[in-house]
């Protein structure tokens, strides 16, 4: 994963003081011949054991969350953290607004096995690969499953801003909830 991706995944503040320790190794920097200052890359294993320590204490948020708040705020502010990541792809989406058969015939060729659109009913079916979680925040094992609802602030996000319409989504199934995929249910409002 790029550095950059990553800051961007934490931009909404949720990675707290464990965006301090991943941003240590990259503290170190360089020029890189045009004037620029570039960050010099640390030690993978030094950047994988930070990498899980943030996860760690992602899972130690996300359990706070769920001792701490009623279901419905933490689920509001996951589904907006969902959003407010999305975002960071719009050009993607922005480019496919209105076009929902070539967005989903993007999509089946990086992360989605089969998406089903049928018009009366104004559903769509999106079916993830098989594969891990795609956060890279995620600790199997650690993270709650209640972290899932993240996801569905990303799917509404993406399918309305595609559609042209709000949307609602709904999770069908997920790694974190034991499942071997990541599938979703859509609904365009009317």
């Amino acid at each position: 994963m790029k550095r950059s991706d990553f800051l961007k995944t934490c931009g909404a503040g949720v990675c707290g003081c464990g965006m301090l320790s991943v941003l240590a190794p990259f503290s170190a920097r360089a020029e890189n011949g045009e004037g620029q200052t570039a960050i010099a890359p640390a030690d993978n294993s030094q950047l994988m054991q930070t990498l899980d320590e943030s996860r760690e204490r992602f899972s130690k948020l996300m359990s706070i969350m769920g001792e701490d708040l009623d279901g419905a705020t933490r689920d509001k502010i996951l589904a907006r953290l969902g959003r407010e990541c999305a975002q960071d792809y719009s050009a993607l989406f922005q480019k496919y607004r209105g076009d929902l058969h070539g967005f989903l015939a993007k999509i089946k060729t990086a992360w989605v096995e089969k998406a089903e659109y049928d018009e009366k009913t104004g559903i769509l079916r999106v079916i993830g690969k098989p594969s891990p979680c795609a956060c890279p925040l995620v600790k199997v094992g650690r993270t709650s499953a209640d972290f899932c609802n993240c996801t569905l602030g990303w799917q509404q996000e993406v399918f309305s801003t595609v559609i042209g319409k709000p949307v609602t989504a709904e999770i069908e199934e997920t790694v974190l909830r034991g499942g071997k995929r990541c599938s979703f249910r859509i609904t365009v409002k009317a």
